[in-house]
């Protein structure tokens, strides 16, 4: 029998398999809602990352190798923040966009941006309409070609208009509102999210200032027309606790909080690293969706913060090293101290 090389896995193969696990239960929603297109959307992102993977994998010296489905996770993620109406082609190019930037620098463990981030953003840029208008669910979609429905915004540009919303809770945890494919069902995005916590994909230590503060700052700084400018905390309660309910359910700071900023090769390595960097991606998304036109703010922070990481773990090594000396130097200033 000849000697059959063994093949090792990436060391992050069990986050992105259980990536791609989770979006079997949110691409099957959004096929109640929308019908068969969502799937082969999905299909298409997949079929495109291998391809992609398999045409550049000659950049570093060897052929494909199937343990590292990093590609076609975040070519999933793309697919799950789109519109069930968006073109096949922007999908292509998207999902392009993001194994480019993968493999430009070094490929898996290497890049510091969020691929599946960054395709989004070149996508929503430079397709808005295409991916930030969406389908009203309950209309099953014609697998080809376009869909004769009106399109509308998402909710967050209501929010970013001051007002609110009409949707009820329930429409917002069972995902029957215009939306992203992968985002608007907020129960099954939970119970995902439950699934990689327990896997040990989630990190509290990022996720835990990452809400605190998308949440924290509507609240001290609501953006409702029917609010006064300047009010106190608590104050107008009942207006606040509507506009976080649709700042959480809405749109991708749930998705992106369990899906997007845990990534291993974008994250910081150090617990207070992490603290700061999460605190960080939670003020750039709450400034995104404030000021932006766009619907993916969390892709946008993640652009943004992820050129810090490295520089965090530094700083944080170096205070911990300083603490370190200085505990050192009254140790042994006491031991050689005379009596």
């Amino acid at each position: 029998m000849p000697n059959r090389m063994k093949i090792e896995r990436s060391e992050n193969y069990d986050y992105y398999r259980d990536l791609l696990w989770c979006s079997i239960p949110l691409i099957g929603m959004s096929w109640y809602y929308y019908g068969p297109r969502p799937v082969l959307l999905l299909l298409t992102g997949l079929l495109v990352a291998y391809l992609c993977d398999c045409a550049l994998a000659p950049l570093h010296g060897a052929g494909y190798h199937p343990h590292e489905p990093s590609s076609e996770c975040f070519a999933a993620l793309i697919v799950l923040m789109m519109p069930a109406t968006v073109p096949y082609a922007v999908v292509v190019a998207a999902v392009i966009a993001a194994v480019l930037v993968k493999e430009a620098f070094g490929g898996e463990g290497h890049y510091p941006f969020h691929p599946a981030a960054v395709g989004m953003a070149v996508a929503g840029i430079s397709w808005p309409d295409s991916v930030y208008r969406y389908p009203a669910p309950g209309n099953w979609l014609p697998v080809f070609g376009a869909s004769d429905g009106a399109l509308v915004e998402g909710m967050n540009a209501t929010l970013r208009n001051g007002g609110l919303p009409s949707d009820s809770t329930m429409n917002l945890l069972t995902g029957n509102v215009s939306g992203g494919l992968g985002i608007t069902a907020a129960l099954v995005v939970m119970a995902c999210g439950l699934f990689l916590l327990v896997r040990g994909h989630v990190k509290l230590s990022v996720l835990v200032p990452f809400l605190l503060f998308c949440i924290g700052l509507p609240w001290l700084l609501p953006q409702l027309s029917e609010l006064p400018m300047f009010s106190w905390p608590w104050e107008f309660v009942r207006q606040r606790i509507y506009l976080e309910k649709y700042v959480i359910l809405s749109g991708t700071v749930l998705f992106g909080g369990l899906f997007l900023i845990c990534e291993p090769v974008t994250m910081p390595n150090r617990t207070s690293s992490r603290i700061l960097y999460g605190t960080a991606l939670g003020i750039a998304t709450h400034a995104f969706r404030v000021f932006s036109p766009y619907e993916s703010a969390a892709c946008f922070a993640l652009l943004i913060v992820g050129a810090i990481p490295e520089w965090l773990d530094l700083v944080s090594h170096r205070t911990e090293r300083i603490r370190f000396m200085r505990k050192e130097e009254r140790r042994l200033a006491q031991f050689t101290k005379p009596e």
